[in-house]
């Protein structure tokens, strides 16, 4: 269940370049995957913790996404990692993934290739008509 004033955050048709270039997503992105992360490592260890996701994994997974070439050039790996955070807020905040999604994807074996599959998913719901 999500509060109807999530909808309002965002707006209905976007393109994937605004989505990920929108500087207000990425930072409420890097707060919702840190706490996606900490909530796993806390899941994982049987105590509370708090800590912060490294950037290094977030823009591997954008990589291994296969959206690399989509994304705008002479990008930076802390931009893209902000563009994987935009993204991943985006698709929570409109209903398409939910938080316990980043979760998982965070608890998986492999993170990177769990964050990669929730990346690629929401990039095909943002496809230019």
């Amino acid at each position: 269940m999500r509060p109807a004033d999530l909808e309002g955050l965002v707006r209905s048709r976007r393109s994937f370049r605004d989505v990920v270039l929108d500087r207000g997503l990425a930072a409420l992105g890097d707060a919702l995957v840190n706490f996606a992360y900490s909530l796993a490592l806390s899941l994982a260890s049987g105590k509370p913790t708090g800590s912060r996701l490294d950037n290094r994994l977030l823009w591997e997974a954008l990589r291994a996404s296969g959206l690399r070439e989509k994304m705008p050039k002479r990008m930076s790996r802390h931009e893209l990692a902000d563009a994987a955070e935009a993204l991943l807020a985006y698709g929570w905040l409109s209903g398409l993934i939910s938080f316990w999604d980043v979760v998982g994807a965070l608890r998986e074996p492999d993170p990177v290739s769990g964050l990669s599959e929730l990346l690629r998913l929401l990039a095909g719901e943002l496809e230019e008509p």
